[in-house]
């Protein structure tokens, strides 16, 4: 990964002031895959930046990796952010372009437990009372995207019942045509409800609590 020594000075300044705990970047890719490289050297530079990152590089073995197969991901290259038994922000593709920053914030924010949501949202994701599945379509070029995925990020964080999959439409196009995915960013929440767009975090989390009454509804309606 290319960086300026003035984007460089300022990540590692970034990841000095705000990191607090160890974060794993775990990888899952195939073995000389035309991603792998890419995957790798953006893990080992964000790793060079503090000792607070570490890096763990599993290869999926058509699918049969026992780690991959306990976190129930099913789909690579994929990223997914660890500290300790925490492992529920999962990034399948590279996160590049406008998605890099949304991606650095999730690991200093989950270093350090604490991430800026207003009052308001964390009320709104005090209601969600199951655990939850956010899936949000990306594109790296996409300008409105990264908002949508910090609060998804957010969401997992700040809850123990959210797992947050952020999937970059064009590395994966039979996921995005399943999805009905016709413009980005585009919210999957609970596989049950879909919106299309930017909106706000106490917005976000009200439809994530409002697609959970919904999966209710669809059980016992």
């Amino acid at each position: 990964m290319m960086l300026s020594e003035g984007d460089r000075a300022s990540l590692e300044r970034k990841f000095a002031q705000g990191m607090k705990e160890d974060i794993t970047l775990l990888l899952f890719f195939d073995e000389g895959s035309a991603t792998a490289k890419e995957l790798i050297d953006l893990a080992n530079t964000l790793s060079q930046m503090t000792p607070k990152i570490k890096v763990d590089i599993q290869l999926v073995d058509g699918g049969k990796n026992p780690r991959m197969r306990e976190l129930h991901i099913e789909h690579w290259p994929c990223l997914v952010l660890v500290k300790g038994d925490f492992a529920r922000i999962r990034y399948y593709g590279i996160p590049a372009g406008y998605e890099l920053p949304s991606l650095i914030d999730a690991i200093v924010e989950l270093s350090s437990t604490s991430t800026p949501l207003s009052p308001k949202a964390k009320s709104a994701l005090a209601t969600v009372r199951r655990r939850a599945n956010i899936k949000i379509f990306i594109l790296t070029t996409c300008q409105f995207c990264p908002t949508v995925a910090r609060h998804a990020y957010r969401g997992a964080i700040e809850s123990p019942r959210v797992t947050t999959e952020i999937i970059d439409s064009r590395m994966f196009p039979d996921l995005a045509t399943r999805h009905s995915v016709m413009g980005v960013p585009k919210i999957i929440l609970n596989d049950n409800l879909d919106i299309t767009g930017a909106i706000t975090d106490v917005e976000f989390f009200g439809k994530l609590r409002d697609s959970d009454h919904a999966l209710i509804d669809s059980i016992y309606g």
